[in-house]
């Protein structure tokens, strides 16, 4: 997975012009690192300590849409 791509093309390209502190930017980035990783893969892998907010197992579109509804 090109990790390294999609958090460029997230963090620089997509917010790039719109977060214009050097701070802010880090810290896009800092937070970018804990989604796009190879950690996602993992089961057991959550993206918040609440554990609420997970990559979820591959499914059918219908799937991802529960899955995004029953979200807070």
């Amino acid at each position: 997975m090109p990790f390294d791509a999609l958090k460029y093309l997230t963090g620089q390209c997509n917010y790039g012009g719109r977060v214009t502190e050097k701070q802010d930017r880090l810290l896009l980035s800092t937070i970018l690192e804990d989604y796009f990783t190879d950690k996602i893969f993992d089961d057991n892998y959550r993206f918040s300590p609440s554990g609420i907010y997970y990559a979820p197992k591959f499914m059918d579109y219908e799937g991802y849409i529960d899955y995004m509804n029953e979200l807070p």
